[in-house]
């Protein structure tokens, strides 16, 4: 997704009005209680351009609760996208999770994505992209499982990539108690490493919900990507 860079002034008045506006509508989360302890989300990336159009990449991530120290979820992508241009993209996935359930067991899923994008610029305040991803679960059983529509919102300033984004989880099975499930807000500050790494270090938030109400935590987010 190309990334406005303003070289010298700040946001206009106007932009900062939007980008008020926009975070406002963009980053409500669901109220709830927090679940106390903070965790630990730790992301690794590598990234290839296949050519001009086309990428492919590969993501692990390791969720840590309880004081930052207990593994609990594992999950892995492989990616391949495809720019279509006009900012539109198209991106297909296979997914792979591992969560630690009740009892200290762990419960796999196997999952194919397919998925699409839009990006464009918001002249004088930010880039935006829009994606949605539907993911269709391969084991037990094997079935539509939820789709995830998520926005960003990414500016330069000087050497450092400010990214802020929210991401839905909407089911698709009709077997969870409502529609609307779960919320993550993220925002993360990234800068260029070396030529090929970048790493990144932010705040999230996920809220659940849990009967009528929302159950949520926070979470330190530190992501290193290399693209070759």
């Amino acid at each position: 997704m190309p990334v406005y860079r303003d070289r010298h002034a700040g946001i206009k008045p106007g932009g900062k009005a939007l980008m008020a506006v926009a975070l406002a509508g963009l980053f409500w989360c669901p109220g709830g209680v927090s679940a106390g302890n903070w965790q630990y989300w730790s992301t690794w990336s590598a990234a290839h351009d296949v050519s001009d159009a086309i990428q492919v990449s590969a993501l692990t991530e390791v969720y840590f609760r309880d004081g930052l120290s207990d593994g609990y979820v594992y999950d892995e992508y492989v990616t391949v996208s495809r720019r279509l241009g006009h900012g539109f993209g198209l991106i297909g996935q296979l997914y792979f999770e591992s969560v630690q359930s009740t009892g200290n067991g762990w419960i796999g899923t196997r999952s194919a994505v397919a998925g699409v994008s839009y990006g464009a610029e918001l002249p004088g305040v930010c880039s935006a992209k829009i994606e949605d991803r539907f993911f269709l679960r391969l084991n037990s059983p094997a079935e539509w499982d939820y789709h995830r529509p998520r926005v960003y919102l990414t500016r330069d300033i000087g050497p450092v990539r400010l990214t802020l984004s929210d991401e839905l989880r909407i089911d698709l099975t009709s077997d969870r108690a409502a529609s609307f499930y779960r919320n993550r807000v993220y925002a993360m500050a990234s800068a260029q490493a070396s030529g090929s790494m970048r790493l990144g270090l932010g705040y999230l938030r996920q809220s659940d919900r849990a009967g009528s109400s929302w159950k949520s935590f926070d979470g330190v987010q530190t992501l290193v990507t290399v693209t070759f």
